[in-house]
């Protein structure tokens, strides 16, 4: 790996699949969460709109998706 600091590969030593594999589903399940309360109501972000409507997606979604804010 000689294109990572020495620091880095460490870290990387550090992990094993099962361990990585099990971050992945934690990570997966939380985004999930995250998109169960950030879902479109009636063309509004049924999470964000309280006082006022906040247009479906919302940020959160857009930065979900990997979209420019």
């Amino acid at each position: 790996m000689s294109d990572v600091s020495p620091a880095a590969e460490a870290l990387l030593a550090a992990f094993d699949e099962t361990q990585l594999a099990e971050m992945l589903a934690a990570a997966s399940a939380r985004i999930k969460r995250v998109r169960q309360l950030h879902r479109n109501e009636y063309e509004s972000c049924a999470e964000c709109t309280h006082e006022s409507s906040v247009p479906f997606p919302c940020a959160t979604i857009r930065a979900l998706n990997g979209e420019p804010s």
